[in-house]
């Protein structure tokens, strides 16, 4: 074979060679190119919902309030003084639990519709990353439940607790309970128990443009505001319904 042949030869085989090297590498690469473009789509999709509801949120927050009362007034007026000569011991402190449960609970209420509505959108996105999804749709769940929780009739089971000589809680009570941790088992994430919005919040910030992340931080502090007040307002009712009960704290 001649040298020009040979030349000629050796120049198609490295074509080949190229060929199939970047034919490997679209392959290999394309998809990731794809998933990225997909995940900063379903991160934008998730900010500008969560915004909304921050906003929403945040307007209903007089409201939130004004439930919390409500309900702490209901039970301080359905049975004044009821737990003066209860012990202080572990039933106690389960229901104390319960009540500021239900407390937290009704205030939710008023935004239930915006909470719904933000766990459908949430329901349906899905990213490359697997945590961060199981992690949204955790969030999901947690809310769409807590919304749907009833009241239970925290002045019944302390007349039955009383009327046992405080020697059994009502089932009810336990019950309550083990649907509130079922609901919020998934509230943390890890053994630092970092909160699952924190979280979910860090794990987005890969596929954050300039746009997004203003608009993450917009939402940060729309949430934070609002779940300060109600938080602040919550602490002040419990504790006025401790002392309507004959206790100093619950």
């Amino acid at each position: 074979m001649g040298l020009p042949m040979m030349l000629f030869s050796a120049f198609k085989m490295m074509i080949s060679v190229i060929s199939v090297t970047c034919g490997v590498f679209v392959c290999l690469v394309t998809p990731a190119f794809a998933a990225r473009t997909d995940d900063a789509a379903v991160t934008r999709t998730y900010l500008r919902a969560s915004y909304a509801s921050a906003l929403s949120g945040g307007s209903r927050v007089g409201a939130r309030v004004a439930a919390v009362e409500a309900r702490a007034n209901g039970i301080a007026t359905g049975c004044p003084s009821a737990l003066t000569y209860a012990p202080r011991d572990a039933a106690f402190w389960e229901l104390g639990e319960e009540m500021g449960r239900s407390l937290w609970y009704a205030g939710l209420a008023p935004a239930r519709s915006v909470t719904l509505r933000l766990a459908a959108e949430l329901d349906r996105l899905r990213w490359s990353d697997r945590m961060l999804t199981r992690l949204v749709h955790s969030q999901a769940s947690e809310e769409r439940a807590i919304v749907g929780f009833g009241a239970p009739d925290v002045c019944a089971q302390i007349e039955a607790w009383r009327v046992s000589d405080y020697a059994t809680l009502p089932a009810s009570v336990e019950g309550f309970l083990k649907r509130a941790y079922m609901a919020e088992s998934d509230s943390t994430v890890g053994q630092s128990e970092e909160s699952r919005e924190k979280v979910i919040m860090r794990l987005l910030r890969r596929y954050e443009g300039p746009a997004e992340r203003r608009l993450a931080a917009r939402v940060e502090r729309l949430e934070t505001r609002a779940g300060n007040r109600v938080f602040a307002a919550f602490s002040a009712v419990k504790a006025k319904l401790a002392a309507a009960l004959g206790v100093s704290e619950l």
